[in-house]
C-alpha cells in the first residue's frame, strides 16, 4: 500500500510540473547586479513553447557587455535572441571599463619651487601624522549549516527502521 501510494505521488509530481499549459519559465539576471540593464527585463519570465525571444542589453557608465551565459544564439552581442524550448536562466555578464592608473615614477604633486615645509617650533621636526587604524572586519558570521531536506528525510527514515528492528528483538 505504501509503495503505491509513493509511485501515485510521485506520477503526480511528475505531471504537474513543466507542463503548466505550454508554457516555459525563463529566469533574467545581471552580474554584477546593476550593471546594465536587460531587456525583457530581470526576474522570471513566462513564454510560450518554442517562442522566440530576442534579449537586448545596454551598459550603465563604467561597465561593458562581456557576455551571456544560457542557451542564446550569440553569446557575445548585445543584441541576440533564444528560443524557449523549456525552463531556461540566461545571465548577462558585464564587467567594470579598465581605468588607466598612473605609473610609478609619475610625479608625485608638487608645490611651486621654494615652498619648504612647515617646521615645528616645539621640536625642530615635521609633524608626524598618527597611522590610520587598521580596518578591522565587518563581515558578519557565517550562517550554521542547514542540512538538504533529503538528508534529514534519510536521517529520520533511517533512525525510525533502527527503532523498528532494535524493539522487534526485545
Amino acid at each position: 500500500m505504501k509503495s503505491l501510494t509513493f509511485a501515485i505521488c510521485l506520477t503526480l509530481a511528475v505531471c504537474t510540473t513543466g507542463f503548466a499549459g505550454g508554457n516555459y519559465a525563463v529566469l533574467m539576471q545581471e552580474s554584477p547586479a546593476g550593471a546594465g540593464e536587460i531587456q525583457p527585463g530581470i526576474g522570471v519570465h513566462t513564454f510560450g513553447v518554442n517562442e522566440k525571444v530576442t534579449l537586448n542589453t545596454v551598459p550603465k557608465k563604467g561597465y561593458k557587455f562581456v557576455y551571456w551565459l544560457g542557451d542564446v544564439s550569440d553569446p557575445t552581442a548585445n543584441r541576440t535572441t533564444m528560443s524557449v524550448d523549456g525552463p531556461k536562466i540566461v545571465i548577462a555578464v558585464f564587467e567594470r571599463d579598465a581605468y588607466n592608473l598612473p605609473s610609478a615614477s609619475a610625479a608625485i604633486s608638487q608645490g611651486p619651487e621654494g615652498l619648504t615645509p612647515r617646521n615645528d617650533s616645539i621640536g625642530g621636526s615635521f609633524p608626524s601624522i598618527p597611522p590610520d587604524p587598521p580596518d578591522e572586519p565587518d563581515d558578519p558570521d557565517d550562517p550554521p549549516p542547514v542540512p538538504e531536506p533529503g538528508t534529514m528525510i534519510l536521517l529520520t527514515s533511517g533512525a525510525f527502521i533502527l527503532r523498528k528492528r532494535l524493539f522487534r528483538k526485545q
